[in-house]
Parts: C-alpha cells; structure tokens; sequence
C-alpha cells in the first residue's frame, strides 16, 4: 500500500509539473539575480526536469538518478556564474512548492500519512545536498584551476620580460643590455633593478645600453634611464648608451633629458671599442697582427 501511494504522488506531481514549472520560474527570477539573467525559454526545460526527476524519484525510490541529475545541474550553474545563494534560493522556493503540491494531495488522499511526508522530505534534502555538494566542488576546482593559470601566466610574462632585457657579459667587467620594443614604466623599473643586482653580482665596471630597438621614449622612461645611470654610478659602473636614433634624440631635446651623466656612442659597435679602450684593451685585425709576428721572425 506504501507503494502504491508514492505512484501515486508521482503521478499527481507529473500533473501539476506545468504549473509548479511556470511557478518556479517566476518566484526564483524575482528572488534570485542570477537566475534573473537568464531567458524563461532557457530556464524552463531545467526547471520541468527537476520537477519530472523528482517525482520520479519519489516513485520509485531510486535516488541515484537524482542524485546525478543534482551533480550535473550544480556544474552546470558554476560554469554559467551563479553564486551559491542563486542556488540555495532555487532550491527553498522548490521545496515550498513541492510542499504545496503535497499538501494538495494529501487532502485528497487520506492515506498519505507522516511516513509519505518524512519520505518527501528526505527525498528532498538528499536532493539538496548532492546539488550543494556539486556546486562547491565544482566552484573550487575552478578556482584552483584559474589560481594555477593567473601563477602560469604571471610566469610566462616575467619570462617573457627577462627575455626581453638580456644582460649579456661582453668582457670581464663589461656588460651589454640591449633595448627592444616599446618600453613602458613598468618594464623600465624592472630593467632597472635586473641591471643593477647584475652590476652588484658580477662587479662589473661598465654597462653599454643599446636603445637601437627601442621606437620611442617619453619622460617617464628617460627618467628612468637617468636613474639607472645615477644607480649604476654609485655601485662604480659607468654607462655607455650607444644606438640613440634621429628621432629619439630630437625627443630627449625637447623633454631637456640631461646627459651629460653618461657617454654616450654612436653604434654598438662604437660603444665597445669604447668600452674596451676604459679596460685597456682594442680590438685589431687578425692580419695586422699576422704581419707583425712575420716582421718579427724576419729580423731574427
């Protein structure tokens, strides 16, 4: 007899399924912002398959295709932005419509005692906990999965900048910083300070900064090249900018860049032989100096 009575109700729930349907729908967009975003076309088939699995849950008491229904419906609302509230707030005006519907029936059929209520209701927060329980899970896999991309990608952009401000060591106590590309504040800031622990680590005595990539700098990053070259002074190194084109040149006139700090060349290569004459050193042709060593074995 048990049985029968919860056939019963399924089939009065299958009944009402329209009504309570257009009734949910209305109540949870009215309630609920994120609910209140989505279109009644969309929202409607969800709604009348949770009435429909439910009431055939009820029936024949086999929760495990609810319980999968409630774990794919609380992925699903992660993964179109709903908050846990939007949720929950669905899932109270649900079971109070339910009630009503149970209610209605139990009038009309005086078998359904505490026993059916008791059922229903178990029914019903099983059916509330499996959907929490997704939602949660589901919210917090994403989050890890979106922490691990913003760590990957903030990773992938300090590699990408390091690679674009290499330190090359030229000669021992000469280093090379060539420019490319545009540079902003921020990478200015972050070229400055790699300089500087490079200069600090290798005790180097002269940098060369080749701007010849870079198309355009404003105040901000001659400032910080200013900067740089007061900074790089006071750890003992000086500063060779070589690569200074026509129209950064006519730049730093009329921003009234001072430059006098620093020497400055033409080309990278100019800025090594100058950078080697500082040390003492030059570079000659092979062949001169092959002339040389035959003029000496000559007069021996």
């Amino acid at each position: 007899m048990a049985a029968d009575i919860f056939i019963q109700l399924q089939d009065f729930l299958l009944t009402q399924c329209d009504a309570i349907v257009v009734r949910l729908g209305q109540q949870v967009q009215q309630q609920s912002t994120g609910y209140a975003r989505l279109d009644t076309a969309e929202l409607l088939p969800s709604m009348r398959m949770t009435v429909e699995t439910l009431a055939e849950a009820i029936g024949t008491r086999d929760m495990l295709p609810l319980l999968a229904y409630a774990e794919a419906l609380g992925e699903m609302r992660v993964h179109t932005g709903f908050a846990l509230d939007d949720v929950l707030t669905a899932m109270e005006v649900f079971r109070v419509l339910v009630w009503e519907a149970l209610e209605k029936f139990a009038a009309e059929h005086p078998d359904c005692n505490v026993e059916t209520v008791r059922t229903v209701e178990d029914i019903l927060m099983q059916f509330r906990q499996a959907l929490v329980t997704s939602f949660n899970t589901t919210y917090h896999q994403l989050h890890f999965q979106w922490r691990d991309q913003t760590e990957q990608l903030i990773a992938q952009q300090q590699t990408i900048r390091e690679l674009g401000t290499p330190i090359l060591p030229l000669y021992e106590g000469i280093l090379v910083m060539p420019l490319v590309g545009a540079i902003d504040s921020f990478r200015a800031g972050q070229m400055m300070e790699k300089l500087l622990t490079t200069i600090a680590e290798r005790q180097s005595d002269i940098v060369i900064i080749d701007i010849t990539g870079v198309p355009v700098i404003d105040t901000a990053v001659a400032n910080y090249l200013l900067q740089t070259v007061r900074a790089a002074q006071l750890l003992g190194a000086r500063i060779i900018m070589v690569g200074i084109g026509p129209e950064i040149a006519q730049t730093i006139v009329q921003l009234g860049v001072d430059l006098s700090k620093m020497t400055v060349g033409a080309t990278l290569q100019s800025g090594i032989e100058l950078a080697l004459r500082y040390v003492g050193r030059a570079i000659r042709p092979i062949a001169s100096l092959t002339d040389q060593r035959h003029a000496r074995l000559g007069r021996a």
